[in-house]
């Protein structure tokens, strides 16, 4: 850290200061900012039994708050103080450079009295009922937390109506990218089954008639109730009360009778095994090849994409089982291991020819095995040397599944890019760390296509499957699958908003729309006419606001003067809103939400 960059703004009779660290505002309650770390290192040395002194933790306020400097420090005092470490070393740093301003805290867990570590025992809890205490306090946001107040005003642990998703199931999906059966038992059957359960006319009958709908089996497990899946029995099973904590038997057995198992399923055909129907409804199928960046798709395009990575995965299954390790010429390290054996065999013959005497001829052959065995061990380990060299290069060691998945990527396989996307897509990389830009065309979910010949780019593809067009050596576009970022869309009158309708024009066209600024959309939209006299087809713009814009449609004529600002309003919705949340096309939000700009979107799940 810089010393002369450090100002102190103000100093406590208690020993506080607060210090400007650079752009960073800082309070400690130490000597200074510069012996800070070394003073906590001095007390945490008393204590031996605390393997980890140093506390860390962050406050952090919504969007919309804007509290002071003082505020947060304030705020942050509080925190320790609801920790009991109010005494301790610290030091506090406030970060603006962020949509949601935060302070971080760093504490000595040793106090500096007793030299005794302060207990983290429900530290979580108690931070939470600090942060609701001060929402209170000074007007802030209230956020979500684990502690509420009861009916007498008593803060206590919120229960949470439904149980997390399981670890395995978790692990899958981060790890695996794939949809796990508690995630779409969650998603399609959670809100109807709550619905028949709470409707006063359950029954059992019409519990197995919504889960066979969906793909959905409720059989006994034990003493118990399972969710399975109808068409694929290698799937494990969820338990029932996961799915909906009134899905057991002890809590139904007693309103709706002893537990009658699902009735048989029959398909019916014709003479051509053309599907009939059904005695049973059935719409939807769970897929254990979907990914979990999948949700959303239609359910052809989901299709597609399973049976792509499938046939990725028997490729790169070829490519292993026919996978010969390489092996260094033997014939060429024989040599060399001759060659030095047979210089000593002449040099031992020249000893013989030229040395008479018995006894000077056998030192020197005794000489002459000792440097022999030298250059044998010298000879060896350079071998080993260059063996290791040479199994570290790339080329000749087999490539992992994910090296394998990038190679092919570079040569620009369409499935390898989705594959990579949907591996970075739980780690949130993507949206978090990537973005070129908040202009940009938004596509429908996992909307992937193989890298585009625009006339005047040069193409990239990024480990993380995004697609990059170049000009003079900047990215001007990035296409992330459901995003086509522009990064400077009004130079050479939006040149670059043309190269992106480029790409979306061989995309799916379930959804498309414009998003980012206000100038930003009027742009793309004027741009749209020309654009279409030179295409093939017209660009599929899904949004009824900016097709009004474009000129597809014409807007009916009202005698009402505020209509134009209703339209604006919706359009500046669509252009701030809908960046920040993205659209899901899944039953339950469709239930809650209006975010869907089309009503001719495709169901999330392939029909039986």
């Amino acid at each position: 850290m810089d010393l002369y960059r450090n100002h102190v703004l103000s100093r406590s009779d208690d020993g506080r200061q607060q210090v400007l660290c650079g752009e960073v505002l800082c309070e400690t309650n130490c000597f200074g900012i510069e012996t800070a770390a070394a003073e906590m290192d001095a007390v945490a040395s008393q204590s031996r039994r605390c393997q980890d002194p140093v506390y860390h933790a962050i406050l952090s306020w919504r969007e919309e708050d804007n509290p002071t400097n003082e505020q947060i420090f304030e705020c942050a005092r509080y925190a320790l103080k609801a920790l009991n470490m109010s005494d301790h070393q610290y030091v506090f740093a406030i970060h603006r450079d962020t949509e949601h301003v935060h302070c971080h805290i760093t504490v000595n867990r040793i106090n500096p009295k007793t030299y005794r570590a302060a207990s983290l025992y429900d530290d979580y809890f108690r931070l939470h009922k600090a942060c609701r205490e001060l929402e209170q306090k000074y007007g802030f946001t209230p956020d979500n937390g684990c502690c509420q107040k009861d009916e007498n005003g008593n803060w206590i642990r919120k229960q949470e109506e439904f149980k997390s998703i399981p670890r395995k199931a978790r692990q899958m999906e981060y790890h695996a990218d794939k949809e796990s059966l508690y995630s779409y038992a969650v998603d399609e059957a959670r809100h109807t089954i709550g619905k028949i359960l709470h409707s006063g006319e359950a029954t059992w009958e019409a519990l197995h008639t919504e889960l066979i709908r969906l793909g959905l089996e409720l059989k006994e497990k034990g003493e118990g109730l399972a969710v399975y899946s109808r068409h694929d029995d290698t799937v494990t099973p969820i338990k029932a009360s996961t799915l909906h904590p009134d899905l057991t038997k002890r809590v139904l057995e007693p309103y709706l009778g002893k537990f009658t198992p699902s009735p048989v399923v029959e398909n019916y055909f014709d003479e051509n095994d053309n599907y009939l129907g059904s005695n049973y409804p059935q719409e939807y199928v769970y897929d254990v090849r979907a990914h979990k960046r999948d949700i959303g798709a239609s359910s052809a395009r989901r299709e597609e994409r399973a049976d792509a990575r499938e046939a990725l995965k028997a490729r790169y299954n070829a490519y292993r089982a026919g996978w010969t390790r390489p092996e260094m010429d033997c014939d060429e390290i024989r040599a060399r291991f001759y060659h030095v054996s047979g210089q000593f065999a002449w040099r031992r013959a020249q000893v013989r020819a030229e040395i008479r005497d018995p006894l000077l001829r056998k030192l020197a052959y005794n000489v002459l095995a000792l440097e022999r065995r030298q250059a044998m061990i010298a000879l060896k380990e350079t071998l080993r040397e260059e063996r290791k060299a040479f199994y570290a290069r790339p080329e000749n060691r087999r490539m992992g599944y994910w090296q394998w998945v990038e190679q092919q990527a570079l040569n620009n396989d369409a499935a390898a890019i989705s594959c990579l996307r949907g591996r970075f897509y739980m780690q949130k990389k993507m949206q978090q760390e990537n973005r070129l830009s908040e202009n940009a065309i938004v596509c429908a979910v996992a909307d992937d296509i193989r890298p585009y010949e625009i006339e005047g780019y040069q193409t990239q593809i990024t480990r993380d499957g995004r697609i990059q067009y170049y000009q003079d050596g900047e990215v001007k576009l990035q296409d992330t699958g459901d995003r086509i970022e522009i990064a400077d869309p009004y130079s050479q009158d939006g040149q670059h908003i043309a190269g992106a309708m480029v790409l979306a024009e061989v995309k799916s066209g379930e959804r498309m729309y414009f998003a980012g600024e206000p100038q930003f959309v009027n742009k793309a939209c004027s741009i749209v006419p020309w654009f279409n006299e030179g295409s093939e087809k017209p660009l599929p713009l899904t949004d009824r606001a900016q097709r009004q814009m474009a000129g597809y449609d014409t807007a009916p004529a009202s005698p009402q003067k505020d209509e134009p600002e209703i339209a604006w309003e919706s359009l500046r919705w669509l252009m701030e809103g809908a960046p920040k949340t993205p659209v899901q096309d899944d039953v339950r939000q469709q239930q809650k939400h209006d975010y869907v700009h089309d009503d001719n979107y495709s169901s999330r799940y392939r029909r039986h």
